[in-house]
């Protein structure tokens, strides 16, 4: 059901002193309302009432049928859970005093009423900082992971709930508001929940196919061999990926660090010193091994679709969870055309780079903070982001739909057969895997092709001819 109007403030208002008069008789009135900030997912109000309170209320701008109650109950227990564990005394949070999470309260949406900050967003976007301001907020940043990097005492990977007068840990909720199901035991029952969930899909959806195609109609196209193909290459590797014992303690895992969820103490802003006021949105936070928390804060991430399309840059290698490396762009003179006058390209790729070197500063300043707040000199996670970059990727194809598979199949097929080559069951599970960004060459498959062309292991992919739209064949394709 789509919602009339975004929300009713006045519904809100009332919402907010019929809370206020539980605690005082009779409930203050509200003087004034304003908008405090505007997200993908939320709007923020600021509330004024006339016994000097103040309160931000948070409101879905989500339609009812996108809204899941779960994932905003998990954001607000998540929340308490910080504030009140004892465990992050560096990660201040607001402190929440009512919500509703129905469509049919005064609001007409759902809210979170909830302390106001006295702090402000830093900027909307990295370039806008100086240079030592620049150096500061990584600092800071890289301590706020490191303060998440502590161990929770959870056994079991979703996301925060509640359950008997106690944080217990739910089914895992992401950003976007997707259940991905659980609890889970160990992250591998979580991998393969979800390579048989797409299965149950193909059962469902693909039995009565008419065309080689599963999907003709949109993209990316399959057909029913490729997704054989995939499926039983991720479920093979699932053991593989299972990260190193340096790697497996359950931590909490904040989805969207950056800057415009970090409010920031006034005056430490003037003073460049920089203070957290407030870490905010804890929508889609949850309880991972620390292999798979080491996405890079997102105002350091950089894409190879921007400024323009990287030289060599491969559309299906832009991953949501592992950074463009822009150090190596070849010739200016051989950029793309910019649009309009000005210094076309350069600036914007000089912040690529810059992204690139700040990326490393962020790394050490994260095994510099594990040593300081919890004497931690492990070399192993001293390197984590360094390391979990294959791991994130595998992570990120297992955890998105068939179509998150289509889109990354070449880097599946040659991390399968680049894992077989090395032997890699052999020398150990433990074994840190390592690799380019971007594979550069196949790798050669260790078999005796019989030349058998329609079977294992040649591969033949079609696509649709837009004139005819009938299949035809693309070139064959050995990982």
């Amino acid at each position: 059901m789509k919602k009339e109007r975004w929300v009713d403030l006045q519904g809100l208002v009332d919402c907010a002193t019929a809370h206020l008069a539980i605690s005082a008789l009779p409930g203050p009135s509200c003087t004034s309302i304003s908008l405090l900030g505007r997200g993908t997912y939320n709007i923020v109000y600021k509330l004024e009432f006339s016994d000097g309170t103040r309160l931000a209320a948070s409101v879905s701008s989500l339609d009812e049928e996108d809204f899941d109650p779960k994932a905003k109950h998990s954001e607000i227990e998540t929340m308490k859970f910080v504030r009140e564990s004892g465990l992050y005394p560096d990660i201040p949070v607001p402190e929440i005093f009512a919500w509703d999470t129905t469509f049919t309260n005064l609001a007409c949406a759902p809210y979170v009423l909830m302390e106001l900050i006295s702090g402000r967003t830093l900027a909307n976007d990295l370039n806008d900082l100086s240079q030592p301001q620049q150096i500061s907020y990584i600092k800071l940043l890289a301590r706020l992971q490191a303060s998440l990097s502590k161990p929770v005492p959870f056994d079991q990977i979703g996301s925060i709930a509640h359950g008997d007068g106690q944080h217990v840990v739910g089914p895992l909720m992401t950003l976007t508001q997707r259940c991905l199901g659980g609890p889970y035991k160990s992250i591998g029952d979580l991998w393969r929940a979800q390579v048989e969930e797409q299965m149950v899909h193909a059962l469902e959806k693909w039995c009565s196919a008419e065309t080689d195609f599963l999907t003709p109609k949109s993209q990316p196209q399959c057909t029913p061999q490729m997704f054989a193909e995939l499926f039983q290459l991720l479920s093979s590797l699932i053991p593989h990926f299972q990260p190193p014992k340096s790697y497996s303690p359950l931590v909490l895992h904040h989805p969207d660090l950056a800057l415009r969820n970090i409010l920031f103490d006034e005056s430490s802003i003037s003073s460049g010193d920089l203070k957290i006021a407030a870490l905010i949105d804890w929508g889609g936070a949850q309880i991972l091994p620390l292999m798979f928390t080491a996405k890079y804060p997102d105002d350091l991430r950089t894409t190879g679709e921007y400024p323009f399309t990287k030289p060599g840059w491969d559309e299906n290698e832009d991953w949501d969870t592992v950074p463009c490396d822009w150090t190596s762009t070849g010739d200016p003179s051989q950029w793309p055309r910019a649009f309009g006058p000005g210094p076309g390209h350069t600036p914007y790729v000089r912040a690529c780079v810059s992204k690139f070197h700040l990326r490393t500063y962020f790394n050490t300043c994260y095994a510099e903070q594990l040593h300081a707040l919890y004497g931690d000199a492990n070399l192993a996670r001293a390197t984590l982001f360094r390391d979990a970059t294959y791991y994130m990727k595998f992570h990120e194809v297992l955890c998105g739909y068939w179509k998150t598979w289509v889109r990354h199949k070449n880097w599946i097929r040659k991390t399968y057969w680049r894992l077989r080559i090395a032997g890699h069951e052999a020398r150990g599970l433990e074994e840190v895997i390592i690799g380019p960004n971007i594979y550069c060459e196949s790798a050669e498959l260790p078999v005796c092709d019989l030349g058998i062309a329609s079977e294992y292991p040649v591969i033949i992919e079609y696509e649709i001819d837009p004139w005819t739209m009938k299949p035809v064949p693309k070139d064959s394709f050995f990982p």
